[in-house]
C-alpha cells in the first residue's frame, strides 16, 4: 500500500514539472493573423501584408493591417512582427492571397513553405489578387469590419452553393503534383468599394497563364463532378424557339433562360490513345427558373425543344472553354488523369502531358432533363 502511495505521490509530481513546461499563449496579448498577403516589389523582394485582430485596447478598428519587405516569407513575419506591440502569430489565418504579378511568376514554393510550417493548415483557402493583395487587404469599407473573415466567409459561400470549386491548400497542392492536371484558384477584386469574386485564375504548373469568367467557371466545376450550384443563365436564339413563344412581334435577338441544377452526373471517357480523343458525357436535371417570354410549356412538344436548345448551348460553351484551356495550356478539369488511368504504363509526366493536352480533341455532349418549371416574365 505503501508502494502505491509513492508512485502516485511521484505520478503528481511528474504531472505538475510537465504541465509548469508549457508554453501558454494569452489571446489578448496576442496579433492573430486572419488574411495574408503576397506580392512582388520592384526589386524582387517578397511584399508580405498581414491583416490581422487588433491587438491595440480599446482601438476603434477591429482590423489592423500591416506590411513589409523580405527576402523569404518567415523574413517578412519577422519584420511584420516588429512593427506591433503583441507577439504576431499565424495559426488563425483563413485565406492566403497571391497578387497578380506575383502568380505568374510562381507560387508554388511559398505554398509549400506554408504546408512545411504547423501554424498554417491544409484547409485554408488560397486565392488571386486582381492587382496586389495590399490593396485588397487594405480595402476601407464601413460595411467589412473583418476583411480576412469577409473573404473566407464568402470563399466558402461559393464553394458550397455557386460556381467556385474547392481552394484549399490541400486541393492546390494536390492538383499541381498530379501528373495529368493543373490547378485554379478564385481572382478576387475591388468591386463599388467593396470586394467580389471576379472569376477564377488558370495555371500552368504555378503560374498564372488566365482565368475564366464565372458563367465558364460553373461548367468548369460541372466537368470537375462537383457542381452543386443552382442558377445558370442561358441564351438562345429567339427564332429557335419561335414555335412555342406566345405573343411576340420581336423576330431576332435572345431569349434569357436561368435555370437551376437539381443533380448532375458528368463523365470522361478517353476514346483513343493514339488519336488522342475525349468524350465529355454531362447529364443534368433541372428546372426553369424563369424564362424572358411567354412559353408554352403546355405543350410537351416545348418543352423538348427547349431541353434540345438548352443542352446545344450549354455543349457549345463547354467545347469554347476546352479550346481556351487548350490555349493556355492548363487542364484544370483534369483529362490527364483520364488518360493516365485509362492507358497502362502511359509513364505520364506534367511536362508530357503539357505537350499532350493542347493537341486533344474533346467531343462534349450534353443532355438536359427539365424536371419543374418556375417562374416566367
Amino acid at each position: 500500500m505503501r508502494k502505491l502511495w509513492h508512485r502516485l505521490i511521484l505520478v503528481m509530481i511528474g504531472i505538475c514539472v510537465l504541465s509548469g513546461c508549457v508554453h501558454s499563449n494569452v489571446l489578448e496579448k496576442l496579433g492573430l493573423t486572419i488574411a495574408l498577403g503576397f506580392d512582388k516589389s520592384a526589386d524582387n523582394k517578397l511584399y508580405v501584408t498581414s491583416a490581422l485582430l487588433n491587438p491595440e485596447a480599446g482601438a476603434k478598428e477591429k482590423i489592423k493591417v500591416i506590411s513589409s519587405y523580405g527576402n523569404s516569407s518567415k523574413g517578412t513575419r519577422i519584420n511584420n512582427n516588429r512593427q506591433l506591440s503583441n507577439s504576431l502569430v499565424s495559426g488563425q489565418i483563413r485565406v492566403a492571397m497571391f497578387g497578380e504579378e506575383l502568380s505568374k511568376e510562381g507560387i508554388i514554393e511559398i505554398v509549400e513553405n506554408m504546408a512545411r510550417d504547423p501554424f498554417f493548415g491544409d484547409m485554408i483557402y488560397l486565392s488571386v489578387s486582381r492587382g496586389t493583395s495590399h490593396e485588397l487587404l487594405s480595402i476601407k469599407n464601413t460595411k467589412i469590419m473583418n476583411i480576412g473573415m469577409f473573404m473566407y466567409e464568402m470563399l466558402q459561400q461559393h464553394i458550397k452553393e455557386e460556381w467556385v470549386p474547392s481552394c484549399t491548400m490541400h486541393d492546390f497542392r494536390s492538383d499541381f503534383y498530379s501528373a495529368g492536371k493543373d490547378p485554379m484558384l478564385p481572382i478576387i477584386n475591388q468591386h463599388e468599394g467593396g470586394i467580389e469574386i471576379e472569376g477564377l485564375a488558370l495555371f500552368h504548373d504555378d503560374h498564372l497563364v488566365g482565368s475564366i469568367n464565372p458563367n465558364e467557371a460553373y461548367l468548369l466545376k460541372l466537368l470537375r463532378g462537383k457542381q452543386k450550384a443552382r442558377l445558370k443563365e442561358l441564351r438562345i436564339k429567339r427564332e429557335r424557339l419561335r414555335p412555342y413563344i406566345q405573343e411576340s412581334n420581336v423576330l431576332d435577338g435572345e431569349v434569357k433562360v436561368v435555370v437551376s441544377a437539381l443533380n448532375s452526373k458528368a463523365r470522361i471517357r478517353l476514346l483513343s490513345k493514339e488519336q488522342l480523343e475525349f468524350k465529355v458525357n454531362v447529364k443534368l436535371n433541372v428546372e426553369v427558373e424563369e424564362i424572358t417570354e411567354l412559353y408554352d410549356f403546355s405543350n410537351p412538344a416545348a418543352t423538348v425543344l427547349l431541353q434540345q436548345e438548352i443542352a446545344k448551348s450549354m455543349t457549345e460553351e463547354i467545347n469554347r472553354l476546352v479550346q481556351k484551356m487548350q490555349r493556355l495550356n492548363s487542364d484544370a478539369v483534369g483529362f490527364g488523369e483520364t488518360y493516365r488511368s485509362s492507358v497502362r504504363h502511359s509513364q505520364l509526366s506534367r511536362d508530357k502531358w503539357h505537350d499532350m493536352f493542347p493537341q486533344a480533341k474533346v467531343e462534349a455532349d450534353v443532355k438536359i432533363n427539365i424536371v419543374r418549371t418556375g417562374t416566367i416574365e
